[in-house]
């Protein structure tokens, strides 16, 4: 979203479980910290801190791209090649993430950071003018939210993988923590209790949120993290009823835009956005731009390749394999071709696709038929509509529409998909505890599969 502001709240302490122990000798006050009594004392300031609260789930590390590069990274399975030097990625890319990664010390430590700065915002909710309540309570349980899901699925064991009850997941945090002499060393939470979190701060979120917010977050968007959430857990039912609300809440305010490629490389929010990191010359950061794009667009040098394996998905006069450009003899992706555009982080495409996966699991038709949801998309990407649509027919488009937005690794998951050779529950495919975090909380337990 917008980013790069100041960090207002200069005394909030920046990670997770996850504060350094130190001696309270040396537990002095910064002189050019803001005071929580300031920071938090009127109704213009919280909501400047809500705006921190944006800048930091903006970052590059979060939904600024890594969060999305990770996810088609992960699971590239014969059809994402890495062909960059950044040994972080590649570790990421080869499922071999060693406990030190920093771009993966820093999604953990910058995801607790925006949580921190939401729950900030919760705790002083109260100094917001009375109309405007409701709405910043409701943005910053959406960050919350949608953090916590994000780290729970990166960092904990898939939901269907074994006992969610039992398996470890991230920890949850609810409370601001203003500095060190609130340091603690809490314990991970299980994946069962991460989850409830989630659809409890979501569930709220949505009830709270209006329809339409400009950039920031809107009753559409939490509706549609929620049907993900319910998606991963294999709650058919839940996803299906969110995703059918925010498509509800969307009329009249979000619409599919009318080409699929006016969809993505653009400077300014368009209609089927329903949430996206604003990114300009002057401000902002997109790395699926910096490592899908190449020179000639202000890339990298196309680190990511896409693979004929992904290429040969798609039929013939499809508007969607169209969109992919050639450079040095390689595929590459269109959606991130162009510098200084924004990153998508939900699309209304998405909330069809899962109507119609988990209509098709129900035998049901609630808010439209899977095949009209499924053609409409097609019908958009000028591939041929389908006359009837299985479970196999969905799961493709969604593949094809949603391919290079981050959701690949987390599809694998959910479908028990083999991975790169290996089984979607693969240690390998949960990424480690940062080892930073294991060193200053000894209660953090690491994944099975790291040292």
């Amino acid at each position: 979203m917008i980013m790069n502001f100041n960090k207002f709240c200069l005394s909030i302490i920046a990670s997770s479980s996850l504060l350094l122990a130190c001696n309270k000798q040396l537990d002095l006050p910064n002189p050019q910290a803001i005071g929580n009594d300031l920071a938090f004392s009127t109704d213009a300031n919280v909501k400047q801190v809500l705006v921190s609260a944006y800048n930091a789930v903006s970052d590059g590390s979060l939904y600024g791209g890594d969060i999305q590069i990770f996810g088609d990274l992960m699971a590239s399975s014969g059809e994402l090649n890495w062909t960059g030097t950044f040994n972080t990625y590649r570790e990421v890319f080869g499922n071999s993430m060693l406990t030190t990664n920093p771009i993966i010390r820093d999604l953990w430590g910058d995801g607790y950071y925006a949580i921190n700065v939401a729950n900030s915002v919760i705790a002083n909710i109260n100094k917001v003018n009375a109309a405007d309540r409701n709405r910043v309570k409701g943005e910053a349980l959406f960050i919350r939210g949608a953090i916590l899901f994000e780290l729970t699925r990166f960092y904990g064991k898939a939901f269907n993988d074994g006992t969610p009850t039992q398996n470890l997941g991230v920890v949850i945090r609810t409370t601001p923590v203003s500095g060190f002499s609130d340091v603690d060393f809490p314990k991970r939470n299980t994946v069962a209790e991460c989850y409830s979190q989630v659809i409890a701060d979501l569930t709220e979120a949505e009830s709270l949120l209006p329809n339409k917010n400009g950039v920031y977050a809107n009753k559409v968007a939490a509706a549609t993290i929620l049907a993900r959430v319910y998606l991963q857990s294999g709650n058919f039912s839940g996803a299906r009823d969110a995703a059918n609300r925010g498509i509800t809440a969307a009329n009249g305010n979000f619409s599919l835009v009318s080409t699929y490629s006016s969809a993505f490389n653009n400077a300014t929010y368009t209609t089927e956005d329903v949430f996206a990191i604003v990114v300009s010359d002057q401000d902002g950061v997109n790395n699926c731009h910096t490592f899908y794009s190449i020179p000639q667009y202000g890339g990298r040098d196309g680190d990511i390749v896409i693979l004929d394996g992904h290429m040969n998905l798609y039929p013939n006069g499809d508007a969607r394999k169209a969109l992919f450009y050639s450079f040095s003899g390689d595929w590459r992706s269109g959606k991130w071709r162009d510098q200084y555009r924004n990153v998508k982080v939900i699309r209304l495409a998405e909330l069809y696709l899962i109507r119609a996966e988990c209509n098709v699991r129900l035998s049901q038709t609630v808010g439209d038929t899977p095949l009209n949801d499924v053609n409409r998309l097609r019908t958009r990407a000028s591939a041929p509509v389908l006359s009837a649509v299985t479970l196999a027919d969905v799961l493709l488009e969604r593949r094809l529409e949603l391919a290079h937005e981050g959701f690949r690794v987390h599809d694998a998951k959910r479908l028990n998909l083999n991975v790169n050779g290996r089984s979607a529950f693969d240690n390998r495919l949960t990424f480690p505890i940062p080892f930073r975090e294991l060193n200053s909380n000894p209660n953090l337990v690491q994944n099975a599969g790291y040292n």
